[in-house]
């Protein structure tokens, strides 16, 4: 089962909420090359392009923390650290066949659902101090 974008994951940060919706489409897309059986490459590509595209979302929201004072921030920033590290073993381990695609496709259902917990609880703290202050 893929995760699928609902209004619930919204926190009403225009730029931050378009790259939330993408990070949904390129976390399922790991899934979806695993469930197409498409080569060990490939899979790798779709893991390689989450996380440079979540380095960059967690770019913005660190640099929108950062710039505005936001009280919740080491903490933040530490969540977003540990994905990445999870993210970045889950490929390691997968490029040296230490674990199967089986594993990388529930590994990666692992970090959407973390992702939307992220998103509803974390970043919406997070919107919620923002609010008004990022144009």
């Amino acid at each position: 089962m893929y995760t699928e974008w609902t209004p619930e994951m919204s926190v009403g940060i225009g730029d931050i909420d378009v790259q939330h919706r993408k990070m949904v489409r390129k976390i399922n897309e790991i899934s979806e090359a695993v469930d197409a059986e498409k080569s060990k490459e490939e899979i790798l590509e779709a893991i390689k392009f989450f996380e440079v595209y979540s380095e960059e979302h967690f770019k913005t929201e660190e640099g929108y923390m950062h710039v505005y004072g936001y009280p919740e921030f080491p903490g933040h920033q530490k969540e977003h650290a540990q994905i990445m590290a999870d993210m970045a073993e889950l490929r390691e381990k997968f490029n040296q066949g230490k674990i199967t695609e089986k594993e990388v496709y529930e590994g990666s259902r692992r970090v959407a659902e973390w992702f939307v917990a992220h998103m509803k609880l974390v970043d919406g703290r997070m919107a919620v101090f923002l609010r008004g202050k990022v144009k």
